[in-house]
């Protein structure tokens, strides 16, 4: 083989403040949610075991979800590479979180089972972006991605977008069913 291995790594970002508090979204904007304590350390400890199995590869394109949150992992984990490994950022709103439109935390709880009755991916938020929509965001960054890493001639990717667009992405790229799709946990 010429060259060094194309690889590509998608993850969500580490824990934040909403998963450990339900109500931060009464006092945050989604795309201002911060990190938890506990999910710093958790960026910090991914960035060290990230680099420790970098192998032989000198480039990492880290390309990111608009959000605080996220921007914080991959601060976090870039400060574990060496200065060998030379890395670029962006960030690409195809990946961004689906809005949610209207959900509060007084009627997030109804919306939330009328979603999951409906399916996920065909849920549409009051206000808020369709499950069909989204999907049409994730398949084109998927296959821009695709024809990007086709054109690497070597290096990493490391794509850092939020849970259940992890799930849409991985969708997207591995060609899975709804069926397959909905069966899969949240991370």
């Amino acid at each position: 083989m010429n060259g060094r291995p194309k690889r590509l790594f998608v993850m969500r970002h580490a824990e934040s403040l909403e998963d450990i508090d339900n109500t931060a979204y009464e006092r945050i904007a989604d795309e201002d949610m911060p990190l938890s304590d506990r999910g710093r350390e958790q960026a910090a400890i991914f960035g060290s075991r990230f680099v420790a199995n970098f192998g032989s590869c000198r480039s990492l394109r880290l390309v990111l979800s608009p959000s605080k949150r996220v921007l914080e992992t991959a601060e976090i984990l870039v400060s574990k590479l060496p200065a060998s490994i030379k890395w670029s950022l962006a960030t690409d709103h195809l990946i961004t979180k689906q809005s949610w439109g209207n959900v509060t935390i007084h009627n997030r709880s109804e919306i939330e089972k009328e979603r999951y009755r409906a399916g996920v991916l065909r849920y549409q938020f009051p206000e808020g972006e369709s499950g069909e929509e989204m999907l049409f965001r994730f398949d084109l960054f998927a296959k821009r991605l695709s024809r990007d890493m086709a054109e690497m001639s070597t290096g990493t990717v490391l794509v850092i977008t939020h849970g259940f667009e992890m799930r849409v992405l991985l969708k997207s790229l591995l060609g899975w069913d709804e069926d397959y799709f909905e069966s899969l946990a949240h991370p």
